[in-house]
């Protein structure tokens, strides 16, 4: 199913960063949005945007994906009103890195909440009807290179970004024979407000070491605008994986055919990050 007009797409994440550049730039095409995000401000400008260019945004609600209830109660909401939807991009994310040793269980539970269960909620309380109706669809996942790689300090996050990997690939395989198609889609650094609230445990945040690497981020990130383009390729060529930038490709290129040299990189890596702590 190609993005364009009449086409009902919802996006959660919106209010900010991939998910907002994602949702202007599909409503720029004509599609009908569905928009959610846990900030509501955001939320708010987002749509205004997209409204202000002549888009429609048939409904938006700010809550947390994390939470079952409120997925389920903004899908037959949804449905009641509009219908089935036709392509569903689970954006939304947090990110928290750190240590085992420093890692509580709450930091645990809050990544795979968010990051994983989250994606989940929405592929349970949407998916179904999309296959009801029988027109295809597509569904986008965007996960992370950190579910492809064991980035050092990444555990929790890793934890989620795998398995929505996982998710991802078996319901490749499974709706196919609904027509409906799957996109996985695993950045690197992009430039978003991510960076800025990222949890890195058992560092101080504002340490020269935490603000350095940050600096570096933002030196290699790309924009959002970028990636919401390659989302919007991807639904429209039915492209399974998206590496979003080079760096991105070459380690996981490495990782598949040059192992010894991949893992010489993450244990540099890894004793670049153990600075930051000494």
């Amino acid at each position: 199913m190609k993005i364009e007009k009449g086409v009902k797409v919802l996006i959660t994440g919106a209010g900010s960063g991939i998910g907002r550049s994602t949702a202007v730039a599909v409503a720029g095409l004509g599609a009908t949005m569905f928009l959610t995000d846990v900030n509501a401000q955001g939320l708010a400008e987002t749509a205004e945007i997209i409204k202000g260019q002549g888009g429609e945004v048939a409904a938006s609600r700010a809550f947390d994906i994390a939470d079952y209830e409120a997925c389920k109660s903004f899908a037959a909401d949804v449905h009641r009103e509009h219908g089935p939807l036709d392509i569903l991009m689970n954006i939304a994310g947090i990110a928290i890195w750190g240590q085992v040793e420093d890692l509580k269980h709450e930091h645990w539970q809050k990544a795979i909440n968010v990051d994983l269960w989250g994606p989940i909620h929405v592929i349970e309380c949407f998916l179904p009807a999309v296959i009801k109706a029988g027109r295809g669809g597509h569904l986008v996942n965007v996960a992370s290179v950190a579910g492809l790689t064991g980035a050092p300090w990444h555990a929790p996050y890793s934890a989620a970004k795998w398995g929505l990997v996982g998710v991802s690939e078996v319901l490749r395989y499974d709706m196919m024979q609904h027509h409906i198609g799957v996109t996985v889609v695993c950045p690197g650094a992009v430039e978003t407000p991510l960076k800025h609230t990222v949890q890195i445990i058992g560092v101080d945040p504002d340490s020269r070491y935490v603000r350095g690497m940050k600096a570096g981020f933002s030196a290699h990130a790309i924009p959002p605008e970028k990636v919401a383009q390659q989302i919007i390729r991807a639904v429209n060529r039915n492209t399974f994986l998206v590496l979003t930038s080079f760096d991105i490709k070459l380690v996981y290129f490495l990782k598949r055919h040059f192992f010894p040299l991949y893992h010489y990189t993450m244990i540099r890596i890894s004793r670049m990050l153990n600075k930051a702590k000494e």
